[in-house]
């Protein structure tokens, strides 16, 4: 997958992990869900989750599994750690991503803080929601034998949101690219407000790692 494309993937799930408000009565539109995706954005300081990311490329016979874990701490520190079936760590801190390979002894630099600072407005609900709705058409499910609600949102690319109805959390996220390929993540134990070390988005390259300053093009 090329640099823009992992960048997009990255972003555009870290986007809608967030979770929606937990309240009793059960939403039965598209805008009560988004009022109160909104309201709790506004109240998430921290999250994580283990996450099961499939690829399913055009090139590809069959789908790419990774599994992992996923760390956010408000403003703006991400961190997304694979485990397998090849060890990868990503991390988005003082407006650069750091993708490090410990197997290959490499690591690459991307400065994002044009994207990252527009991608992190769709955590404050400062009218980000409306501003998707720009960009995408929207189609809102609501099914009774269904456990979640679904988001699609559709224009060149395709972005699919499962939230849980009990919970209110977001729990699957599709994003389909304009040539076809498919990124689906899926979260589970998801913690929300806990307390996370400021020294987990601190990553330390070994001595012999070689580091490649990248750029988006």
């Amino acid at each position: 997958m090329s640099i823009r494309k992992s960048l997009a993937a990255v972003l555009c799930a870290l986007a809608v992990i967030l979770p929606a408000a937990a309240r009793t009565a059960d939403p039965s539109s598209l805008d009560e869900v988004i009022k109160r995706v909104q309201a709790q954005q506004k109240n998430t300081n921290s999250l994580e989750a283990e996450f099961r990311q499939e690829k399913t490329l055009a090139l590809l016979a069959k789908p790419e599994v990774s599994t992992g874990h996923f760390v956010y701490q408000k403003p703006n520190n991400v961190l997304w750690t694979y485990d397998a079936p090849k060890r990868v760590t990503m991390l988005i801190a003082d407006g650069t991503l750091t993708t490090y390979y410990p197997d290959l002894k490499k690591a690459e630099k991307i400065e994002v803080k044009r994207f990252q600072d527009r991608i992190f407005k769709y955590m404050g609900a400062s009218g980000a929601i409306d501003e998707l709705g720009a960009w995408f058409n929207f189609t809102f499910s609501n099914r009774a034998d269904m456990p979640t609600y679904v988001l699609d949102l559709k224009r060149v690319q395709h972005l699919k949101i499962w939230i849980d109805k009990k919970s209110y959390l977001t729990t699957k996220f599709e994003y389909t690219e304009s040539d076809g390929d498919i990124t689906r993540y899926e979260f589970t134990n998801i913690k929300v407000n806990q307390p996370i070390a400021s020294s987990r988005f601190t990553l330390n390259l070994p001595a012999n790692v070689r580091v490649e300053q990248m750029k988006i093009q």
